[in-house]
């Protein structure tokens, strides 16, 4: 599952905790959901990479066009429980 929404984790998890999902990618604070996050994610996801390299894809996807360093968006996007 992937949820590009602000605050997605805190949000979204205590809902989906028992539906047995894994979140590779979500965020944990205020952020621009758009589709090219979503894009270079599923390009990794279709390739069957990791779920951090899916993460690392759309963290660099999300700092090249928010114009936010690559931490910051790897702080804010980030996999797993």
């Amino acid at each position: 599952i992937i949820i590009l929404a602000c605050y997605s984790k805190s949000y979204f998890g205590p809902h989906l905790k028992n539906a047995l999902v894994n979140p590779l990618v979500w965020s944990t604070g205020l952020m621009a959901p758009e589709a090219y996050t979503v894009h270079d994610a599923l390009i990794g996801y279709t390739n069957k990479e990791s779920s951090e390299s899916i993460r690392t894809r759309a963290a660099l996807a999300y700092s090249t066009y928010q114009k936010c360093s690559v931490k910051a968006a790897r702080n804010l996007l980030v996999t797993g429980w």
